[in-house]
């Protein structure tokens, strides 16, 4: 009986000891996950400076399609807000009458690699009473 004393009484300061690490591991666990959300992620910052470039790029291309601008000033080229242009070829449009196509004149026939074509001059016409 002896020994079931010594047992009982040296498995309490165990049992305290286990729970105190894993309670202090718990505080750990959460200090950590608490430091990790605080911390920017590398991504993060990445799609930040993505979706910063992605508005300016945006607005500049706004900014393009809707103003009137100097494409090249030393040549006198400037750009015209596109509906305007939208405006200016629909009426180049609807003054062109519509023509009729041409005869179709259909390929030439491949020629042989072998035999040289033979040139126009040398056919000779037989007369029509043949």
């Amino acid at each position: 009986m002896a020994e079931r004393q010594q047992n009982g009484k040296s498995s309490a300061p165990m049992i305290l000891t286990g729970l105190i690490m894993i309670l202090l591991f718990c505080v750990f666990a959460i200090f950590l996950v608490a430091q990790g959300k605080s911390i920017p992620n590398v991504e993060e910052l990445r799609e930040e400076v993505r979706l910063k470039n992605l508005a300016d790029l945006n607005n500049e291309n706004q900014r393009v399609l809707t103003q009137y601008h100097w494409v090249d000033k030393g040549k006198g080229v400037v750009g015209i807000p596109i509906d305007r242009a939208k405006d200016l070829v629909l009426a180049q449009l609807q003054s062109i009458k519509p023509h009729p196509a041409g005869p179709v004149n259909p390929p030439a026939a491949p020629q042989q690699q072998g035999t040289p074509a033979p040139s126009p001059s040398a056919q000779v016409q037989k007369p029509a009473g043949q």
